[in-house]
């Protein structure tokens, strides 16, 4: 039995076709597991001024979706050696994280008082969640008159 052109042809065809059928592509995906983001650019980013004192509103998690903070940064600069508690919570009051952050302070030239500053950068492997329709404040206190400056990120998943 013979082999014609004509089936040589159609098996290397058939195995070239296999072959790029088989062929992965790369994958794209979000951290949090089994969460499923949400729109074509789900990602967001906030930052801000916190005086001693202040809360602030900084995001609001849509009705069909939820909000997950994926990392946070933190940092004050000048007299800030008492220490201040910075908190995340949602508006009906659920806390989702807080920290406590301080400057340090070393001799400089001609006595003055040189403030090193501190700063906190966390990201969390599986996210801080803001159920829908909630809002996400950030709020300081302590610390005396510095500021602590904030960069919040994350992503939208659905509920």
């Amino acid at each position: 039995m013979q082999t014609s052109r004509f089936q040589l042809g159609l098996i290397a065809a058939l195995a070239l076709s296999l072959g790029f059928s088989l062929a992965s592509s790369e994958a794209v995906g979000y951290p949090a597991g089994a969460a499923v983001s949400v729109g074509a650019n789900p990602v967001w980013s906030v930052g801000g001024t916190l005086v001693s004192g202040s809360e602030e509103s900084v995001l609001t998690a849509g009705p069909t979706q939820m909000a997950i903070v994926s990392d946070v940064v933190l940092t004050v600069a000048g007299d800030c050696s008492e220490g201040m508690d910075i908190a995340l919570e949602t508006e009906s009051g659920g806390a989702v994280a807080s920290f406590t952050i301080a400057s340090d302070s070393h001799g400089g030239f001609n006595n003055y008082t040189v403030w090193t500053p501190s700063s906190v950068s966390h990201s969390f492997s599986s996210g801080l969640p803001v159920q829908s329709s909630e809002a996400l404040i950030i709020s300081r206190s302590g610390g005396g008159s510095c500021d602590a400056k904030f960069t919040l990120s994350g992503y939208y998943a659905q509920p």
